[in-house]
């Protein structure tokens, strides 16, 4: 069986290296996505794992760089289509955006006849995701934020929920995603797609890398694209259908004193603004109980200015305590 992409042939038992054009620059020059297809052997699904759809958030390009240079034709089933960066201009830039300041992952499936935003969507979508069974897409926090690795789908989706349970997360965010975002437009379309949000941008972390290479592996898996093995249980694992972010109210240097992954209760002191002399202008009290998920990095705070993503828990908050083994507060009484 003949599987194309980009006008190339891809047989069984083939690894082809594809250079898809999505656009062209202000030098007249073609702008084309580098994209690895491998077909296994033996017949199975199609899957996609695609990072860098922010050009900014390179921490996926190094998981799939290892998912290519760890990939065994011999042990794989079906087709995987590895993408390690989608967004070039960005890339290059060390952008976020596509030209004319715009978030390609808000512009799925795109266009043919749209601006420059919706040209790419519409040809990355129509020749790698329509293609495909499920999809895997790997991002970092914004500019300025680290993320706790964690996972991000529609779980009323049950292809979605089984590939967000197989990644191996500790949370899980139930979140379809925004309108025209890949995982949201690609799973309304019969492509069940999830998120990994890890770290921060403009950096690669080993840490981060290991998990999310590791859940690429497990949902391959869990396809039965790849053989299982002994897959190491995480310490718990709770889909969270609330998230919230607590916003500083006052202007001033930021003293945080939490971090991803911690367990936090409403009412604890997450940190302080203080004034250039070094007195606490306010404290951070936390407005919910939950896992924090994201915190920004930035050291200098305005009125609105998100400080820390919490994830909200509630009939899942002693499936947490127990498994981290204490209850901790960070309450200054």
């Amino acid at each position: 069986m003949i599987f194309a992409l980009g006008g190339i042939h891809v047989m069984q038992g083939e690894t082809r290296e594809i250079y898809l054009k999505v656009s062209e620059s202000f030098l007249s020059s073609s702008i084309q996505v580098p994209v690895t297809v491998f077909r296994g052997k033996r017949p199975g699904p199609t899957g996609f794992v695609v990072a860098a759809i922010h050009g900014d958030e390179i921490n996926g390009v190094d998981i799939v760089r290892q998912l290519i240079f760890d990939m065994d034709l011999d042990r794989l089933s079906g087709t995987l289509i590895a993408i390690p960066v989608a967004n070039i201009p960005g890339f290059l830039a060390q952008s976020r955006y596509l030209p004319y300041h715009r978030d390609l992952n808000r512009f799925f499936p795109g266009s043919k006849n749209g601006h420059n935003a919706e040209r790419f969507a519409y040809r990355f979508f129509r020749e790698i995701v329509k293609k495909c069974d499920f999809g895997i897409d790997l991002h970092t926090a914004a500019a300025g934020r680290t993320n706790l690795p964690h996972v991000r789908g529609d779980m009323n989706n049950a292809q979605v929920r089984k590939l967000a349970r197989a990644f191996g997360s500790t949370v899980i965010v139930d979140q379809p995603g925004v309108e025209g975002s890949l995982r949201r437009e690609a799973t309304n379309r019969g492509v069940p797609t999830i998120l990994f949000e890890a770290g921060e941008t403009g950096r690669f972390s080993t840490k981060v890398s290991a998990v999310g290479l590791k859940g690429v592996w497990n949902v391959l898996a869990e396809m039965d694209m790849w053989p299982k093995s002994k897959r190491k249980t995480p310490p718990f694992q709770v889909i969270v259908k609330q998230s919230e972010w607590v916003r500083a109210e006052k202007g001033g240097l930021l003293d945080l004193c939490v971090k991803p992954g911690d367990l936090i209760y409403e009412g604890d002191i997450a940190g302080s603004i203080l004034d250039p002399f070094g007195k606490t202008v306010t404290r951070i009290k936390v407005p919910a109980t939950g896992i924090v998920i994201g915190i920004t990095k930035a050291p200098l705070t305005v009125p609105g200015t998100a400080i820390v993503h919490i994830a909200r828990l509630k009939k899942t908050l002693s499936l947490v305590e127990r498994s981290l083994g204490e209850k901790r507060s960070l309450r200054k009484r």
